[in-house]
Parts: structure tokens; sequence; C-alpha cells
């Protein structure tokens, strides 16, 4: 659930490199991930934005990953735990997303 849909698209394409699929104004749009289709709808007023899901993502280069999104200015929270490395961030509607790098 996304609070703008055109500023969550610009996320997930513009500073993720995935791919938009379809875009209906601001009913759905549906985003391509590798393996992963990701449908993004509008709030209601049912809806709490923020951390009621989480993506995450297998990355081969977890440090260059990283820092691509440091570059553009999203924060990142690493965190090891002995066999997986994780960052993670949150899209602009603080959803939490993670790559992942096992050990």
């Amino acid at each position: 659930m996304v609070a703008d849909m055109d500023k969550a698209i610009e996320f997930y394409i513009e500073k993720l490199g995935l791919k938009l699929l379809n875009h209906y104004g601001n009913h759905y749009a549906e985003i391509q991930a590798p393996d992963l289709l990701i449908g993004l709808h509008p709030k209601s007023k049912k809806t709490v934005l923020g951390n009621n899901m989480s993506i995450g993502f297998g990355v081969k280069d977890f440090d260059q990953q990283v820092e691509a999104l440091k570059s553009q200015g999203i924060a990142v929270d690493i965190e090891a735990d002995g066999w997986i490395r994780l960052a993670y961030f949150t899209d602009p509607d603080n959803n939490v997303l993670f790559f992942a790098e096992n050990k």
C-alpha cells in the first residue's frame, strides 16, 4: 500500500532499477523484480503505512548494492548475523526492504 503511486513507482524503478510492467493511474501498478512481481496499491483509510510488509532481494555484490543505495540518498542499516548480512532500507512509505548476502 502506497500513499503516492508516482513517488513509489519512481523509487522502485529509478532507485532500485526494477521494471514497470503496468501502471493504471493511481489504482494499481506492477513492478517486476527478479522472480518476483510487486503489486502497488493505493492506501485506504484502513491502511497503516510503513512496516506492514517486507521484501528481501538476494544480491551478488552486497557492498556494491549498499553503496548504490547510499549514493541515491537512501539510508541503509546493515546487520550481520553469522552466516548472513542484511542491508535494511525503506521505500517512500516506510515499508521495509532488504538486501541479503549469505556468507
